[in-house]
């Protein structure tokens, strides 16, 4: 292994944890987000901006990474799998996986850099309140037995 990749690897989890710290989706283009972020029009044209850079290489590094798995996959199933491809096949992967991750990780770092100290706090705060709510969500699911919950007006929803 080189001392690049090594070095990316140990970085990895890192990179992960902060750049999962952003809400998935297109967030910037949400109004009831960005006001309360209060993030200006120029500031989501810039994000919009980094995101339209960064779309094709992500989906490119996504595809990438999906065949090396599938290759990994095939070399698994293999039988008569020869231990030293297998193990080539584990180091594409894994390095596909920190391309992948690289760039999304830059991309992020450029979007903060777009934002104020305060607005990307926020926006971090907003990310852990969502995702709790979405998993409060989902506990009540489960111990509903997969009933859907009324609405706020009492309602199923879809119905």
């Amino acid at each position: 292994m080189t001392a690049a990749f090594t070095a990316l690897a140990a970085l990895a989890p890192a990179l992960a944890v902060r750049a999962a710290e952003v809400p998935d989706g297109k967030w910037w283009k949400n109004p009831r987000v960005t006001a309360e972020l209060g993030v200006t029009r120029e500031q989501t044209d810039e994000i919009e901006k980094i995101f339209a850079r960064s779309r094709s290489k992500l989906i490119d590094l996504r595809a990438d990474l999906e065949k090396k798995q599938l290759d990994l996959q095939i070399a698994m199933d293999d039988k008569a799998a020869d231990r030293a491809a297998v193990e080539k096949n584990i180091e594409a992967v894994e390095n596909a996986r920190a391309a992948l991750q690289k760039t999304r990780a830059l991309m992020i770092l450029d979007m903060k850099q777009v934002l104020k100290p305060e607005q990307w706090e926020r926006l971090v705060q907003k990310q852990r309140e969502w995702r709790e709510q979405m998993h409060e969500r989902r506990r009540m699911f489960r111990e509903e037995g997969g009933r859907p919950r009324p609405g706020p007006q009492g309602r199923r929803p879809n119905g």
